[in-house]
């Protein structure tokens, strides 16, 4: 009973001190917005030091007084209005503060001068820092940013994020609600509504469908203050609480909304088929081919997107029937064939870029550039898939006519993204059959294979790594092979200098090569780092970005923060689906994580 008498009392004591805090704050607003309407007043003022005062209170006061001076603009009295839209403009200069943190200070330096496109860049710069770091800035960016539509990005981009515990929760809440509380923006109704959504799904779910509603609405009144990803992004957020409702049967609805929504592009075409996919909602997959017939018979992507939902579906003579006519839209153009199969790659399409890299070869000849470089994608691809006897006869064939043949070889010397280094592709056989006897079990072949490999190209990364896995009982070979490794970083580092342009791959090999073999993981850490902080401000395909993130997580298994490594391959691996190696190191990861959190080693 006693217990039961203090757990009470401690309640009632928590709401009225609850109660009376919130009294004070909400008397604290009305004091605040009342000395900021009076100093709006005072801009208007027959005296210059009264006009001048006031004009330095509201700057002190910044973003506190934005709101309302925002609306002072429209004042009749055109010295407010002049003095006001003069305030405004120095408050939204000073997004950021000199105490805050460096990388803030970083992303939004300039902000205020840059175009729309560079500035929803920074969004998600912002939105890319771990641990919410950048959501105090993001949500001052969703109540004062000037654009509606940047506004609404900034919010989509809190709502895009989902922390991992309730702790993490708790602590977005609260930064959400002091830097939101009183705004009024659409945006900033809809990440009330998001937090809403965490711990009363139901009580949100109307609120939800109004805003979504609202949304389309605005798309097809006054689409200049949204547009259509905007909208599909909210109807996507209300079947995805609808499904968390045990709801599902009410989505089809929504989906055809979002359909309706759709404009018809080739990215959020392919964005809208890849999350049906996921759904399994083959009919309104079958409704998007059928109402934007014209762009899939156009675009080889969308073809191919299409290709993969068939396959998903279980329809696999759809799937290939789809593929030969998504073939035919690129002609007889090598090059055209092996461009969208680099696109492809970036999507993720790693069956569809394989199918074009065949197309690619059969359409010859052998030896020029596309020839060589569709030969070096088909291979890697294999080798991931453990296909290597495959994948060596691939280079194999090229190498074989180059010396058979001087036209072949004159002709890969001309191939400039390879600089018709003969020696190059024949490492990269030896590599390939050196994997295959390792699948044999032929540990004295594999040995042989790599050492040639390495006689044949002292710069090939993955043959540095392997030499070093195999020599772990050899002390003095150890000791030379670590010598060339530390001449290859060198000599990584030199092209660095040389190509200042190629940073992102300079400072992922680095780090790759230190992760699998040895040296500072704390440098190639920080080199991995920054190889993904550069990717991500050049806009690079998440396929892309999720082999870097791989890198990453190599890097803290090196240092054996195996927790930081699994977080960081499950990234990439959501990024890159279907990239082999990724999977299973991320399997390895999580084997050592466990084993670290049992007590093991």
């Amino acid at each position: 009973m006693r217990l039961a008498t203090v757990v009470a009392t401690s309640i009632v004591l928590a709401l009225v001190t609850g109660a009376a805090a919130q009294v004070r704050d909400e008397a604290a607003e009305a004091a605040t917005d009342e000395q900021i309407a009076a100093l709006i007043e005072q801009l208007g003022d027959r005296q210059f030091s009264v006009r001048q005062r006031a004009q330095q209170e509201l700057r002190k006061l910044g973003f506190e007084a934005f709101d309302a001076l925002v609306e002072a603009e429209n004042s009749d009295d055109p010295e407010i209005a002049m003095q006001a839209g003069y305030l405004v403009r120095q408050i939204r200069a000073a997004w950021t503060a000199d105490g805050d943190p460096q990388p803030i200070q970083q992303i939004l330096r300039d902000y205020e001068v840059q175009n729309d496109e560079r500035r929803l860049v920074k969004i998600k710069q912002l939105a890319a820092l771990p641990e919410d770091k950048g959501l105090r800035w993001l949500c001052r960016l969703v109540r004062f940013e000037r654009s509606p539509v940047l506004s609404k990005q900034a919010a989509l981009s809190i709502l895009s994020e989902e922390p991992p515990d309730d702790a993490a929760w708790n602590r977005r809440a609260e930064t959400i609600h002091k830097e939101l509380g009183r705004a009024r923006r659409p945006a900033a109704r809809w990440v009330d509504t998001y937090l809403q959504a965490h711990s009363d799904p139901a009580g949100a779910l109307a609120k939800w469908s109004e805003l979504a509603e609202a949304e389309r609405q605005m798309l097809e009144q006054h689409p200049h203050q949204t547009h259509s990803q905007i909208a599909m992004a909210l109807l996507r957020r209300q079947v995805e609480l609808l499904e968390r409702l045990g709801r599902a049967a009410e989505t089809g609805e929504v989906m055809q909304k979002m359909v309706l929504c759709e404009r018809g592009d080739s990215a959020s075409l392919t964005e809208l088929i890849d999350w049906l996919v996921g759904r399994k909602s083959w009919d309104v997959i079958d409704l998007v081919a059928d109402r934007f017939s014209a762009s899939f018979e156009v675009d080889a992507v969308l073809m191919y997107t299409l290709c993969e939902a068939r396959l998903a579906q279980g329809n696999r003579e759809l799937a290939d029937k789809t593929a030969e006519k998504a073939l035919k839209i690129s002609g007889d153009s090598q090059e055209d064939h092996a461009r969208l199969a680099e696109r492809l790659t970036d999507r993720g399409l790693v069956r569809w870029a394989d199918h074009e890299w065949r197309h690619v070869l059969a359409l010859g000849p052998l030896g020029t550039q596309w020839d060589i470089i569709a030969r070096d994608m088909l291979a890697a691809n294999l080798h991931d898939r453990g296909l290597d006897r495959e994948a060596a006869d691939l280079i194999k064939q090229l190498v074989e006519a180059a010396d058979n043949d001087p036209a072949v070889t004159q002709l890969i010397r001309t191939a400039q993204q390879l600089e018709g280094n003969l020696n190059v592709f024949r490492a990269k056989v030896s590599f390939y059959l050196s994997c295959h006897a390792d699948a044999q079990g032929d540990a004295a072949q594999r040995r042989q294979l790599l050492e040639k490999a390495l006689e044949q190209d002292r710069e090939n990364v993955e043959v540095l790594i392997a030499l070093y896995e195999v020599t772990q009982q050899e002390p003095e070979k150890r000791a030379d092979l670590v010598k060339t490794i530390a001449e290859v970083i060198e000599q990584c580092r030199g092209h660095l200098e040389e190509q200042p342009d190629r940073p992102v791959y300079y400072n992922n090999q680095i780090a790759w090569l230190i992760a699998n073999t040895e040296g500072d993981a704390d440098e190639a850490i920080e080199l991995s780092r920054k190889s993904i902080e550069l990717a991500r401000e050049l806009g690079e395909s998440p396929h892309r970005l999720g082999g870097l993130l791989d890198t990453l997580a190599h890097c803290y298994y090196a240092k054996k923060d195996y927790a930081s490594a699994v977080k960081s391959q499950e990234e990439a691996a959501k990024l890159d689906p279907d990239t082999q190696s990724i999977r299973r190191a991320l399997t390895r990861f999580r084997e050592a994580l466990a084993a670290q959190q049992s007590g093991g080693k």
